[in-house]
C-alpha cells in the first residue's frame, strides 16, 4: 500500500472524529448548531413463487436504523449517519452512509469523508452513476449505495459548478444463500483485481453541472475501480468478485418544454467486463421523456407519463441487461396532505421479450410515519441470460418508516 493511499484512508476517519469533538463543544459554542434526527424502517417481504435454489426462504423481516448527527456553523458542517440493519435473511450491515466534514473557503467547498453521490436524470436505469459501490445484502434486484470515501472540491465555473473527486475503493456487499434474488452459488469473502486495477487504487472523477434556461446539464468523467465486477468460479465452489479499472465519459441532460421533460444519459466506457467476462469499450445510454397532466380531469391529482429506451452497443453481451429495453410508466400524485403517490413501471427487453412490472405506493400515515408497499412481477425472465436466475423472484414488500 502506497503512502498516498495510507494518507487518504486515514483521512476518511477524520470526519467521525470531528463530529464527536464538535458534538462535545457545540452546546457551549454560541455560533454552532447541533441537530439530531434519523429514521427507522421495518419491512416485511414475501416471495409467492417457489424458490429456484435449495435453502432459499420465501419470507423475510428486515429492520434498518439510520441515526444522524449534524453540527454546523457559518463555514463548516459535520455530518455523521451510520446505518445499522439486519433481519431474518442472516445478513447484517453496519456502515457509514454519511460521515464527512464540509467547509467553505471563499467560493470553494471542500468535503472529506464518506458520502452518497447521485449522477443522472432518468427513472429506469442510470448508466452515468458509477461513483458508489453497491449493497446487495437484500438481493440482486434491490441494491443500495454504500458510502464512498471521498475528497471532493466544488467550485463555480461559468454558469455552473465543477466537482472534483478523489475516491477510495469499497467492495460490494452480496446476498447470503438463504435470500431470494440470488445466483444460487455462495459469494466468497475475498475479491480480486485485474484489468490494471489494484486494491490501493485511488479513483478520480470530475463533473460539471449547470442550468441554462430550460436545460439541466451534467458532463462527467470517471477513472477508477468499477462497481460491476465479473464473478469468477473458485475451486471451493464460491464466486469471487473480480474488479477492473474503468474509464467513463458521460452526459446527462434534461430539457423542459412546457409540461414535457426530455431526458437522457449517454456514456462511453472502457475496461468494463461484459456478460462473458471480456473487457471491451462500448457506448450505452437511456433516452426518455415525461409528460405531466396537472389537475387531471379536475381531480386535483397529477398524472405523469414516463417512456424510456435503453441501449448498449455490446447488444446481448451487456453486463447490465439494459441493451435494448423499453420502459413505460405512470406516476400518480394525489397532492393531498399525506403525500399519497403511486408509480407503475413496465420494462420489456425487446430482444428476449422478458418483462418486469413494478408497482409502488407511498403514503404518509402521520407526521413521523410513512408507509410504502411495492409489487415486483418478473415475466419470461428465463429467456434472458442476464436475469434467468431471478425468474421466480416475484416479490411483495411492505415497509413502515418512523422519522424522528
Amino acid at each position: 500500500m502506497t503512502l498516498k493511499t495510507i494518507i487518504f484512508r486515514t483521512a476518511a476517519l477524520i470526519p467521525a472524529v470531528f463530529v464527536y469533538l464538535a458534538a462535545l463543544k457545540a452546546p457551549v459554542a454560541a455560533a454552532s448548531t447541533v441537530e439530531q434526527r434519523g429514521e427507522a424502517t421495518f419491512e416485511a417481504s414475501w416471495y409467492p413463487r417457489s424458490a429456484a435454489f435449495d435453502g432459499q426462504k420465501n419470507s423475510f423481516f428486515h429492520a434498518e436504523v439510520k441515526p444522524e448527527l449534524s453540527v454546523f456553523d457559518e463555514a463548516t458542517e459535520w455530518i455523521l449517519q451510520p446505518r445499522i440493519s439486519g433481519g431474518t435473511a442472516g445478513v447484517g450491515v453496519f456502515d457509514f452512509r454519511e460521515a464527512h466534514v464540509t467547509s467553505r473557503i471563499g467560493e470553494i467547498d471542500v468535503l472529506v469523508g464518506n458520502t452518497i453521490l447521485f449522477w443522472g436524470k432518468v427513472e429506469s436505469y442510470n448508466p452515468v452513476d458509477v461513483v458508489n459501490s453497491l449493497d446487495y445484502s437484500r438481493g440482486l434486484m434491490r441494491s443500495k449505495k454504500l458510502g464512498a470515501p471521498v475528497l471532493q472540491v466544488s467550485l463555480p465555473i461559468g454558469s455552473g459548478q465543477l466537482d472534483l473527486f478523489a475516491l477510495d475503493f469499497v467492495k460490494n456487499i452480496y446476498p447470503s444463500q438463504t435470500l431470494r434474488e440470488h445466483v444460487g452459488t455462495r459469494f466468497g469473502e475475498q475479491v480480486s483485481f485485474s484489468g490494471g486495477a489494484s486494491e490501493s487504487d485511488i479513483g478520480q472523477a470530475a463533473r460539471w453541472s449547470a442550468y441554462y434556461r430550460n436545460v439541466d446539464l451534467g458532463l462527467s468523467w470517471f477513472r477508477g475501480i468499477g462497481n460491476a465486477p465479473r464473478l469468477m468460479s473458485q475451486s471451493n465452489g464460491t464466486l469471487q468478485p473480480d474488479y477492473s479499472r474503468i474509464n467513463q465519459l458521460a452526459l446527462d441532460i434534461q430539457y423542459l418544454q412546457g409540461d414535457t421533460a426530455f431526458k437522457g444519459e449517454l456514456i462511453r466506457r472502457k475496461g468494463q467486463y461484459d456478460r462473458l467476462g471480456a473487457a471491451k469499450s462500448y457506448r450505452a445510454g437511456v433516452l426518455g421523456l415525461e409528460h405531466s397532466f396537472y389537475d387531471f380531469a379536475n381531480s386535483g391529482s397529477d398524472l405523469v407519463l414516463v417512456t424510456e429506451y435503453a441501449f448498449d452497443s455490446r447488444n446481448s453481451l451487456s453486463h447490465s441487461g439494459f441493451q435494448n429495453d423499453l420502459t413505460i410508466g405512470l406516476r400518480w400524485l394525489k397532492n393531498d396532505i399525506d403525500d399519497t403517490e403511486a408509480l407503475t413501471l413496465l420494462t420489456q427487453d425487446l430482444d428476449h421479450k422478458s418483462q418486469l412490472l413494478t408497482i409502488r405506493f407511498d403514503r404518509r400515515i402521520s407526521d413521523r410515519v410513512t408507509f410504502q408497499t411495492s409489487v415486483r412481477l418478473p415475466s419470461r425472465f428465463h429467456r434472458d441470460p442476464n436475469s434467468s436466475v431471478l425468474a421466480k423472484d416475484a416479490a411483495i414488500i411492505a415497509a413502515f418508516t418512523y422519522r424522528y
